[in-house]
């Protein structure tokens, strides 16, 4: 089989599943994982798809992943070390890209039951209700005003101590976020603000 067949064919299944394996077009097409390896580098430098590790998926599908890894509220790139999961009453998981966009998303949506944050120091996720925040500590870590999150009260008195802010409970770290906003002439153009409840 030719490379052009090989790559026509790797291309139909992208089309019709969305994602291939290197593994399994080797066998399909009888030829080497290196073979198959070389047609897919070939597809991914014209920008038809994009190399995973262990095979690749389609360049629509891969576009879809990015939008998939903005913040639904301030589209910015969600960070793994900033990053809040939220879920609605319908099963729905809504990624934001850190607890003060979080405080938002709760703000603007009341079906939201639950979430899972963070914690600052130990990287392990947390629940958010559980959580202790310091709200608008003297450093910017996402957006501003800065939320953060701990897992326990000492950690986050501990950091307040060194940088400023005010320690909250999820619900009041809400309304300080609203207030730090509303007091700052920055934010008046804030993405999707015009959405959160007064």
């Amino acid at each position: 089989m030719l490379a052009i067949e090989r790559r026509e064919y790797i291309l139909k299944k992208l089309s019709e599943v969305g994602r291939v394996q290197v593994a399994e077009l080797s066998q399909s097409l009888g030829v080497s994982r290196m073979t198959i390896h070389r047609d897919l580098n070939a597809l991914a430098q014209e920008g038809l798809l994009e190399k995973v590790f262990g095979g690749a998926i389609s360049a629509a599908q891969q576009e879809t992943k990015k939008q998939d890894d903005l913040c639904l509220v301030c589209k910015r790139p969600i960070q793994p070390h900033t990053k809040v999961i939220m879920q609605s009453n319908s099963g729905e998981q809504i990624a934001v890209c850190c607890p003060h966009c979080a405080t938002l998303l709760l703000e603007m949506r009341d079906d939201i039951t639950s979430g899972l944050a963070v914690d600052f120091i130990h990287g392990k996720m947390i629940n958010l209700k559980t959580a202790t925040f310091v709200v608008n500590p003297d450093v910017e870590v996402c957006c501003t005003p800065s939320v953060i999150c701990f897992a326990n009260q000492e950690d986050a008195r501990r950091f307040q101590i060194g940088f400023q802010g005010e320690l909250a409970t999820l619900e009041k770290a809400q309304k300080l976020t609203l207030q730090y906003m509303s007091l700052s002439p920055e934010h008046s153009s804030y993405p999707h603000i015009s959405e959160v409840k007064q």
